[in-house]
């Protein structure tokens, strides 16, 4: 529940009377009751500004931070102040001032969870003041923690990834919901992740870590998340199953994934990425609740049997004419990228505020930027719309490379007269779109025989991350 502007500022004026009336009465020595009422002030001027900083109202986030770190130079929250502060600063234009609160935290005596993002962070900003002229976009490896378990695999990994300069770790969580894991077997791939993690930092890496939400039910007790598993229709038999993953649209299963993300808040990341590596396909999705919501916002329902059983439903999208779908189908497959991509959007902004060092990244397939009706019918993404959404990078997965259509991009021709759709295709529209190609991500795909491989021509700033072949 949300604290009106004006409540909180009564709030905070009343605890601050208390806490000097408290000084006033009581005798010199430790005083518990002024200290909670004091750590109690801070924690409500610093959600005023975290508050003010998410309605995009940077200007008083900086006004509001800065009287916190007048009024309590001392807080143990003073780190935190300090990264929301470069944050605001960089927001409203203000390079130099983000510059001078990143180094703070890049440079204290001790560790600090700010410290790896805050030195990387640093680095780009001083490019763009022109006090470096590295000029590079991101260079990075993706690796699966399946694969880090290998022993000599991560050492191998982090030794090549010198052949391109890394400068970043992506560590994607397998998704293993076509099994159940034991307690001892959860406890050693999150101890396996714990120690990947503390390692590539130890490198001096930028650390990410790249989730599948519909996959991280395997981590929930067995008594709860069998309750939260999707529905999905089966071919072979022409009616809806349980599927092996876990829907969003449960309330329990969202404060479950927020819980198990926070979790990760001692960990020296720089960022959470979003992945689609199960993406919620044509066939899933149809659970009891879904259902219900899609019923109550559009008050019509459909059956999914029928709908699937159907002769004439037809859903090859190579061409427009090789696709046959009742209307309602339609308003179903709209609905369900539009709800999943809220439901993700709430997720990040709840973490922004309790992970606020962290970046978050979100991964699209191609085919949805080159053929959005595909994109919607199997992937359950419409990317204008996710390119709108709170990330601060999109990942795109990238098979090969296409000259023409980068040329035809930097010439200012549109890439609809370019060859056929391709990866850098979509890489190139994205691009464009955003005005910013540092924000996209491209994962390098690996070929057989080679951990990494020539990049394709992509435009100027766009990242690269190169996926690590899985071990034998």
């Amino acid at each position: 529940m949300s604290i009106p502007l004006s409540h909180l500022r009564f709030i905070v004026i009343t605890l601050s009377a208390l806490l000097l009336l408290g000084g006033c009465v009581r005798s010199a020595g430790p005083d518990l009751r002024g200290l909670e009422l004091r750590d109690e002030i801070e924690k409500l001027s610093l959600q005023q500004a975290q508050r003010a900083f998410l309605r995009a109202d940077y200007s008083r986030t900086v006004q509001l931070l800065n009287r916190f770190l007048r009024t309590y130079p001392q807080s143990p929250r003073s780190l935190e102040v300090h990264w929301w502060l470069a944050r605001a600063y960089q927001k409203t234009g203000r390079l130099s001032s983000a510059v001078e609160h990143l180094r703070f935290l890049a440079n204290t005596p001790t560790w600090n969870v700010y410290q790896t993002d805050a030195r990387y962070r640093a680095a780009q900003l001083d490019e763009r003041l022109g006090k470096s002229m590295a000029g590079k976009a991101r260079k990075g490896v993706l690796l699966s923690l399946a694969s880090v378990q290998t022993p000599g695999y991560m050492d191998l990994a982090l030794s090549a990834s010198q052949e391109i300069a890394s400068d970043t770790i992506l560590l994607d969580v397998p998704c293993r919901v076509d099994r159940v894991p034991s307690a001892s077997q959860e406890s050693f791939l999150i101890h396996a992740m714990r120690s990947a993690v503390e390692y590539v930092h130890s490198q001096k890496k930028a650390v990410y870590l790249g989730v599948t939400l519909r996959c991280l039910g395997q981590f929930a007790r067995k008594s709860e998340s069998g309750k939260w598993k999707d529905w999905a229709y089966d071919p072979s038999s022409g009616t809806l199953r349980r599927s092996s993953y876990y829907s969003l649209h449960f309330r329990d299963y969202q404060a479950f994934l927020v819980d198990w993300l926070a979790r990760l808040h001692d960990l020296p990341l720089t960022g959470l990425v979003v992945r689609n590596a199960e993406p919620l396909g044509l066939s899933e999705g149809f659970n009891p609740l879904a259902m219900q919501l899609f019923a109550r916002e559009f008050g019509v329902s459909f059956d999914p049997i029928l709908m699937f059983g159907d002769d004439r439903t037809v859903f090859q999208t190579n061409s427009e004419s090789g696709v046959r779908l009742p209307s309602v189908f339609w308003k179903w497959a709209g609905w369900k990228a539009r709800e999943r991509l809220r439901i993700i959007r709430s997720l990040v902004e709840t973490l922004r505020v309790r992970l606020p060092h962290l970046e978050f990244g979100m991964t699209l397939q191609p085919q949805s930027v080159t053929e959005p009706m595909r994109g919607l019918i199997h992937f359950a993404e419409d990317w204008i719309d996710v390119a709108r959404g709170p990330f601060d990078m999109f990942l795109v997965k990238v098979e090969g490379p296409d000259r023409k259509i980068v040329h035809s991009i930097a010439q200012g021709s549109s890439p609809e007269s370019s060859e056929p759709n391709n990866d850098v295709t979509a890489v190139a529209e994205m691009a464009e779109y955003l005005g910013k190609p540092d924000k996209i991500w491209t994962i390098m795909a690996p070929r057989s025989g080679s951990a990494y491989r020539p990049s394709p021509m992509l435009p100027k700033g766009v990242g690269r991350i190169y996926e690590r072949p899985a071990a034998p």
